[in-house]
């Protein structure tokens, strides 16, 4: 008989009764805190139909002081490409993945963290290809109230997420910094 038990004895609880509430306590609690945790209990992929369908480009991020990123990004340029982004991507996958959002004209989106398995930064570029702006996006808790959503205040055409903390790793800031895309269409 554990603590918890012993305090319901002293109650007038009996052994069963205290026996039944406490498994059900267990496995109301031990649940939810497994899917709200981010990375605990939650199915995820390397890689999704929408995620593989995205075409792969050679990027640049262009700083002050010719400064110079290589990268690869994955083009999410159709509605249910934007629409998957890196849900259901399991870590592992997104720590070594970028997805560029293309929008056929300037917009102000938004986006959530349902679904998404790690943090991510999310930088919101113009159609001169300059960032506007940075966040830092944290994965949707299962339970909370109301899904978070994250946007820039002016209208983007492109929009780049990256693995959390990449753009501080490497004095990406806004306004100073621009993206270009080479490679085949």
């Amino acid at each position: 008989m554990n603590r918890f038990s012993g305090h319901l004895q002293n109650m007038g609880v009996g052994a069963t009764a205290a026996f039944v509430l406490i498994t059900l306590v267990t496995m109301t609690l031990v649940p939810l805190f497994m899917y709200s945790a981010p990375g605990l209990a939650r199915s995820c992929t390397d890689m999704t139909p929408e995620l593989e369908h995205m075409a792969v480009r050679d990027a640049q991020l262009r700083g002050p002081g010719d400064r110079r990123i290589d990268m690869k990004v994955r083009v999410a340029d159709e509605g249910s490409e934007r629409a998957a982004g890196f849900q259901h991507i399991c870590p592992e996958t997104v720590e070594h993945t970028s997805i560029l959002f293309v929008f056929g004209h300037p917009k102000t989106p938004r986006f959530h963290m349902r679904n998404v398995h790690m943090p991510l930064d999310i930088a919101f570029i113009d159609s001169q290809g300059i960032i506007r702006n940075i966040q830092t996006m944290h994965p949707y808790v299962l339970g909370a109230r109301d899904t978070k959503l994250w946007g820039p205040d002016v209208p983007v055409r492109f929009v780049l997420e990256v693995k959390a903390g990449l753009f501080e790793q490497q004095g990406v800031t806004e306004n100073k910094w621009s993206i270009v895309l080479s490679g085949p269409e």
